[in-house]
């Protein structure tokens, strides 16, 4: 078994089977969510969090979850007004 293997497991067995992404993330300027997360930073609702992250091809499949990079969201909204003034409709207060 090679070592990287090795610390991989150590490492899902101390964080409670997930891998520690920090650690691979670390460095790069990515803000990453899940869309749980994203709804709640963005005051919509799920299933609008979730279209709009599928539209601007910013989410990340990871067995059986799913990531959403902000970033390519906002750059996403800065071209696309129009869908930025639909999410201002579906806003939640």
């Amino acid at each position: 078994m090679k070592k990287e293997e090795f610390d991989l497991l150590n490492e899902e067995e101390e964080t409670g089977g997930l891998p520690d992404l920090e650690k691979y993330l670390e460095g790069r300027r990515r803000h990453l969510v899940n869309y749980s997360e994203g709804a709640k930073m963005y005051r919509i609702p799920y299933y609008s969090f979730v279209r709009l992250a599928r539209e601007a091809e910013a989410h990340y499949c990871m067995r059986k979850t799913a990531i959403v990079d902000v970033d390519l969201i906002e750059k996403y909204l800065e071209e696309h007004p129009d869908v930025a003034e639909r999410i201002n409709t579906v806003r939640e207060v």
